[in-house]
């Protein structure tokens, strides 16, 4: 695997004099400062990958910009509806932009307003770490009594809505600025923001949208940049759900097996491939992500590995250390690897899969800094490192 880390730019606490001392070669990053939806100008992508191949990390190689993390689809394109023409447009522009200054592994997600989503940025853990953590009932008392959804009671049982009723009554108003810090968007740099007012606004433009729908803008959007990956050679690949539930009542179309497999045999072309983020498809108890690889191997151009540990009898979890939790992150390596072998003799595009550490605890230094939740330095190098000793051993 090529080891990567993601940057989120020059506002990001993470700088890349830093980075570069880790053991990484590939920079993931994206031009967020880019109003969403606009287009990405020639000497914009310019100016970021020649700033980021400034860095040195041995006498003969420098750093590299080797994944776009993410280049945003507008909410307009997932609807297929308003100005969908124009971004889609683009976005077109975009992807020749990017295949001209030769930057040909591209990220994105199709799900509708919100990327990812978790209710607590500061779980501690027995030890003092800070983790990331998802409380279904947190966002079933967000959804009814925040948000006051018109359509969250046909989502959630009696039972469930009772329950979260009585946490809602207990919050204090610092816990209730922590979830809607939470839920409401602008989680990483990339991320849009919105308010309650905005939220229920945009949710409900995608009331009538059901999930085949989503499916077929997702496919008629393909359909439509198809020519240009195929003329720069781009790998595009689509992240999936985070998590993989009903949240809000928007459609999910990327959250299991038959979702990877539908959307993979659109063109029955690596190009348009997968990021296959473990911790997202690993949070399904019905996702079996060693399977996911030995099947779709081929399409795999993007890697996020992290683990999570599910919490029993219910749709929560919190994200672990890379090789503890719920995921058997040795297996699903050396699937991987595997893979790897076998790109060498088919003479596949990708001989080695870009991989980043994806998210990390906040520890030790880090905790008296300014984060981005999930991506503290110290937490995700120390999962690189984790990830690399497996790797190491395994070869």
């Amino acid at each position: 695997m090529l080891y990567s880390f993601r940057w989120f730019g020059h506002n990001d606490p993470s700088k890349l004099d830093q980075i570069r001392q880790i053991g990484v070669e590939g920079i993931v990053s994206s031009l967020n400062q880019i109003k969403y939806g606009e287009k990405w100008k020639s000497n914009d992508i310019k100016k970021r990958k020649k700033y980021i191949e400034s860095f040195k990390i041995t006498e003969s190689k420098n750093l590299t910009w080797n994944v776009v993390e993410s280049l945003p689809v507008h909410n307009d394109i997932k609807k297929r509806s308003g100005k969908y023409k124009y971004y889609i447009d683009q976005y077109k522009d975009s992807l020749v932009n990017l295949g001209k200054n030769s930057i040909k592994n591209i990220c994105y997600n199709f799900m509708p307003l919100i990327d990812w989503v978790r209710t607590d940025l500061n779980h501690q853990l027995s030890n003092g770490a800070i983790a990331l953590k998802y409380n279904h009932l947190h966002v079933c008392a967000f959804e009814n009594f925040i948000l006051k959804s018109k359509t969250a009671k046909l989502r959630y049982s009696p039972e469930e809505i009772f329950k979260s009723k009585k946490i809602f009554k207990n919050m204090n108003a610092a816990d209730l600025n922590v979830l809607k810090k939470s839920l409401l968007g602008g989680l990483v740099a990339t991320d849009r923001k919105y308010s309650i007012k905005d939220l229920n606004y945009e949710i409900d433009q995608f009331e009538e949208i059901k999930p085949k729908d989503l499916r077929n803008n997702l496919k008629e959007f393909i359909n439509e940049i198809y020519p240009i990956i195929k003329k720069y050679k781009l790998n595009y690949n689509i992240h999936p759900d985070d998590p993989p539930y009903n949240i809000y009542g928007l459609p999910r179309i990327v959250s299991n097996e038959d979702d990877i497999e539908y959307i993979l045999g659109l063109k029955k072309d690596t190009n348009i491939g997968l990021t296959f983020c473990t911790g997202s498809l690993g949070v399904s108890r019905k996702n079996n992500l060693l399977r996911i690889v030995k099947k779709h191997g081929p399409y795999i151009n993007f890697i996020h590995l992290r683990n999570i540990k599910r919490i029993s009898k219910s749709l929560d979890f919190y994200e672990d250390d890379h090789l503890e939790g719920s995921l058997n992150m040795v297996g699903i390596i050396k699937e991987i690897l595997k893979e790897e072998k076998k790109r060498k003799k088919n003479k596949h595009s990708i001989q080695q899969i870009p991989m980043r550490p994806d998210h990390g605890h906040t520890i030790l230094y880090d905790q008296n800094q300014k984060v981005i939740p999930g991506y503290s330095l110290l937490g995700r190098m120390k999962g690189l490192d984790q990830l690399k000793g497996i790797i190491k051993a395994i070869n």
